[in-house]
């Protein structure tokens, strides 16, 4: 069963390209690769990091990694750690060709490199993130989750400011976020019957309404409808102790109420290898858990562990959902 993915190359100036080209030169995937970048900013980008592999005739090998470039014509010059215009507008042509690949079925599956918002936002991009951009473009709403093989954290709120969490939320949708994590631990992952714990947005879960009232008034009923209708969810479970003392490893998935919430002890279990998963879609998107890390893209050590977990991921994904099809 090969399984195709288009990736998006990221910012150049950052360490996409670099942990992209580390994941392929230790990993063997078993799936069709193709790369969406100007060809001379590829050969550019070569040569400034000592990229591995060889290119030649549209085509980039690593190790057993063929590579394909789909060339795009917004072409970057490459200067490792710079917030460049050019290098945006390169991201935002790639991503927007390898949503295109994905949408219309050439790809099984999108991984996104990383990319800088604050470039981007600067040429005229007017996206939150690389996850809103790709949730337009098929029209439905996205549920970030970030994951390791055995920890699964989705985001009732993605990227709001801490002092809006509270008016983001609505007892219908902590609700829905609970039905999409549970269809992507299902139908994504193959898990029978998960069970998923549903974090509180106040400390302590607000101590009986002592310290605040958002969980029993919308988190805890929430919990409520959901279980009603047939979810095995629990909670307002108080994030702290939830995971410092181990709690977190009795459940197949956890709804986070906001991004840091979640994030923060997401990554320290991770380790460097976390992966983030766009449920909710129709299309497979997943992308390293980390950013361009301009301090590190030209001689700082980088670690491809995410990105390559990406990519396995994202060949998971679509396997299980063509399997669902078959």
């Amino acid at each position: 069963m090969n399984i195709a993915l288009s990736v998006s190359c990221g910012d150049v100036n950052g360490v996409g390209l670099r942990c992209f080209a580390g994941a392929c030169q230790t990993h063997t995937f078993n799936a069709s690769i193709e790369l969406a970048i100007d060809e001379s900013t590829l050969v550019a980008a070569m040569s400034a990091y000592r990229l591995p592999g060889s290119f030649r005739n549209g085509t980039w090998t690593i190790e057993s990694n063929v590579i394909s470039i789909v060339p795009i014509d917004t072409p970057s010059s490459v200067v490792p750690g710079t917030v460049q215009d050019d290098a945006a507008r390169c991201a935002i042509a790639s991503l927007e060709s390898a949503i295109s690949r994905t949408v219309n079925g050439t790809s099984d599956a999108l991984v996104t490199l990383p990319i800088n918002k604050y470039a981007l936002n600067k040429v005229g991009w007017t996206y939150p993130g690389q996850t809103e951009m790709v949730a337009a473009a098929v029209e439905e709403t996205p549920l970030m989750v970030l994951c390791t093989r055995d920890v699964r954290v989705a985001l009732a709120t993605v990227h709001v400011a801490l002092s809006e969490v509270a008016r983001a939320l609505s007892i219908e949708s902590i609700v829905e976020r609970i039905a999409a994590l549970k269809h992507h631990l299902v139908v994504d992952l193959g898990l029978i019957d998960p069970q998923i714990a549903v974090l509180s947005v106040d400390p302590h879960a607000g101590e009986h309404g002592v310290i605040g009232t958002i969980d029993q008034e919308l988190v805890k009923p929430a919990i409520d409808l959901a279980v009603a209708n047939g979810y095995h969810a629990d909670g307002p479970h108080a994030a702290d102790g939830f995971f410092a003392f181990g709690a977190y490893t009795r459940y197949d998935g956890i709804v986070a109420m906001y991004h840091d919430q979640g994030l923060i002890p997401l990554k320290l279990l991770a380790k460097g290898a976390g992966v983030n998963c766009t449920a909710g879609l129709r299309i497979v998107r997943t992308s390293p858990d980390h950013g361009t890390a301009y301090d590190l893209a030209a001689h700082g050590n980088v670690d491809p562990a995410s990105t390559a977990e990406a990519i396995e991921m994202a060949i998971i994904i679509a396997r299980n959902r063509r399997m669902l099809l078959a």
